[in-house]
């Protein structure tokens, strides 16, 4: 073979060897993950985190946490006289209890609730009896923290709620945003959530982020102190310990 043929042999494999593969997107296509044209990795290692999920990077970031009946009980009204509270069912028409209005207003909007006696509740929606808004109670050794989509488990700083039309159930999710930051605990978060749960205010690019407590939520503005927006990455090899796995609760 000619010494010419032979170099431009080499040159080419050279070329093919330190092409960068193509990503599979095919399973992300099946689950319905909503795929656009990948927006830049700011400098990020790609082998750790994954790439941005869509070109306009950033998702409106919010908090949400179990509604604690504690927090919504006067001293006056533990009697059980307060004539401002209502009475809530499942919706099945099972008496669950009577609440303060603004207890149940907060166990509505927040999805779960924890109640006095330790029961957990979750919402179920729209109903025929009572307030016209039913929860069901939930098994606290599997849901201690409530029940998010699919009958999935919410666990403390890894649950986040999105538009499954972006983000399917169960996907693990790196948030750069979240990468060393504090916790209550004393912990410190490797930026790895997982997408377990939805809400009717979630639409398109917005994350709930499950903090549990209202005081966890209070902690975590300090330490994301400006922060309103997030960049989601998808296939991050850090978080898969995350995909279809049981998380240690905190």
């Amino acid at each position: 073979m000619p010494y010419r043929r032979l170099l431009a042999l080499a040159a080419l494999m050279i070329a093919i060897a330190g092409a960068p593969a193509a990503a599979d997107t095919s399973k992300l296509a099946r689950e319905g993950v909503v795929l656009e044209k990948r927006a830049p990795l700011r400098g990020k290692n790609k082998l750790c985190c994954g790439y941005p999920l869509v070109d306009n990077l950033e998702w409106a970031l919010r908090f949400y946490w179990l509604a604690r009946e504690e927090d919504f009980d006067e001293p006056d009204e533990l009697d059980g006289a307060d004539p401002d509270e209502l009475d809530i069912y499942t919706r099945g028409g099972l008496y669950v209890g009577s609440f303060s209005r603004e207890f149940i207003w907060h166990l509505r909007m927040e999805g779960s609730g924890l109640l006095l006696d330790g029961r957990v509740l979750n919402y179920s929606g729209a109903c025929k009896y009572g307030t016209g808004t039913c929860f069901e109670q939930v098994d606290v050794t599997t849901h201690p923290y409530g029940r998010g989509a699919h009958r999935r488990s919410l666990t403390p700083f890894k649950s986040v709620a999105v538009d499954p039309r972006l983000v399917p159930i169960g996907e693990p999710l790196y948030i750069p945003e979240f990468d060393g930051m504090y916790l209550p605990d004393g912990s410190i978060h490797d930026g790895c959530v997982r997408a377990d749960d939805t809400g009717g205010g979630i639409k398109l690019r917005k994350m709930d982020f499950y903090v549990v407590t209202y005081q966890n939520f209070r902690f975590l503005l300090q330490e994301l102190w400006g922060v309103n927006w997030v960049t989601p990455q998808i296939q991050s090899p850090r978080c898969e310990y995350l995909r279809d796995g049981v998380l240690p609760l905190r």
